[in-house]
């Protein structure tokens, strides 16, 4: 039973008894019951509002995580490794595995090459770890089969 319920139930036993606010007595309790209600309205406000805020902080911390992995590499990047200059073809990293589906793009500022995932491009874009120049990307579906056309 809800805060609400309880007082709603309050004022009908009041009601039934025959409590009215033509005495001191009768005009105290009705008047302790008012503020009752008003209290449980409160608190469901309250409750409603908390659910919302428990929603909101579960989509903060999932795009908190998905900015971490992004800033951070994933659970792959071990610290220490991958300061050096990669050329490609070391096993110092995981950006040397080719895996599909993992596009290298250089940084027009500084020239760092990195690997961006299909999840990046639909993010929009990353933050270059050498230089912090925001990259942004802007992909066309359509020219993913553009290469495979060429040989009418």
């Amino acid at each position: 039973m809800t805060a609400s319920e309880k007082v709603a139930y309050l004022k009908g036993l009041a009601e039934g008894l025959g409590i009215n606010g033509e005495n001191p007595e009768g005009k105290l309790m009705l008047a302790i019951i008012e503020a009752m209600g008003s209290l449980a309205s409160d608190v469901e406000d309250l409750e409603a509002n908390l659910a919302d805020m428990a929603d909101s902080m579960d989509e903060l911390s999932d795009d908190i995580a998905y900015v971490e992995d992004l800033a951070l590499g994933g659970d792959e990047e071990v610290e220490g490794e991958g300061d050096e200059e990669c050329d490609g073809d070391c096993s110092c990293c995981s950006g040397c595995e080719d895996e599909e589906g993992d596009f290298e793009v250089v940084c027009p500022t500084c020239g760092k090459v990195s690997v961006i995932t299909d999840e990046d491009i639909d993010f929009g874009g990353i933050i270059c770890s050498g230089c912090g120049e925001e990259l942004e990307f802007e992909f066309d579906e359509d020219d993913e089969g553009d290469d495979d056309d060429d040989d009418d």
